[in-house]
């Protein structure tokens, strides 16, 4: 079983196509049994209202909601309630490539504890803001010197792990936010586990009509109080 997580925050307006597009994906491309976890933390919008009907209406999608902001909340509930074989989320605004989902699958089921989609891996490439490429680059290398972490895209939203890292890692998890897959491969190069990176097609910005509910600033000084924070731990 793959439980694939989607989290989202006030997502009204991406929610129900890209669910769907992912559905269709996995219904066409997967040869493995799955479920879609729509991961709710907190939204005040119409999201649940679409996630309920969803739900209701697509036997492999499940809604669920926490009353917590975040969205390592958001990705970790939802792992840690529907049991899995290999557990996967992704960015809801989709813009890690589908196509890229089965390698990230077989890296798995092929001895990685973790799959993690690269945009800076040889063969990948990303369409995003320079603010953006600047402090992803950036912070890879505040991470290379403070904890000589060997993958390339920490932050990527498109990460596959196993059931041992579930078990493992996971408890060990103390951020709630967006620093939460970072401290997970952090945690899990510390403890020797084998991670992949995969290369993949990202573009940031599919639907225009969305608002990103990042605010780049502030992620950043989230980032780094948590790398110190982690540094002290």
């Amino acid at each position: 079983m793959l439980t694939i997580v989607l989290p989202v925050l006030n997502e009204q307006i991406i929610l129900r196509e890209n669910a769907l597009r992912l559905w269709s994906f996995c219904r066409d491309n997967l040869k493995e049994e799955w479920q879609i976890i729509i991961s709710d933390s907190a939204s005040t919008d119409k999201t649940p209202f679409i996630g309920h009907a969803l739900a209701e209406n697509y036997l492999e999608i499940k809604y669920f909601r926490q009353e917590i902001i975040g969205k390592g909340a958001a990705v970790l509930g939802a792992w840690q309630s529907f049991p899995a074989d290999i557990y996967i989320f992704m960015d809801a605004d989709l813009a890690a490539d589908l196509k890229f989902l089965p390698a990230l699958v077989s890296a798995v089921k092929n001895k990685a504890d973790i799959a993690v989609g690269s945009r800076f891996q040889i063969g990948a490439s990303s369409s995003r803001p320079w603010l953006r490429r600047l402090t992803s680059r950036g912070l890879r290398l505040v991470l290379k010197i403070f904890f000589h972490l060997k993958a390339k895209d920490a932050p990527c939203g498109f990460k596959a792990i196993n059931q041992k890292t579930l078990a493992t890692v996971i408890p060990r998890i103390k951020n709630q936010t967006w620093f939460f897959d970072t401290e997970l491969l952090i945690l899990a190069e510390q403890q020797g586990l084998n991670i992949k990176e995969i290369p993949i097609i990202w573009q940031d910005g599919l639907n225009p009509a969305r608002r990103s509910t990042i605010r780049l600033f502030a992620v950043i000084k989230d980032y780094l109080k948590n790398i110190f924070s982690l540094l002290n731990r």
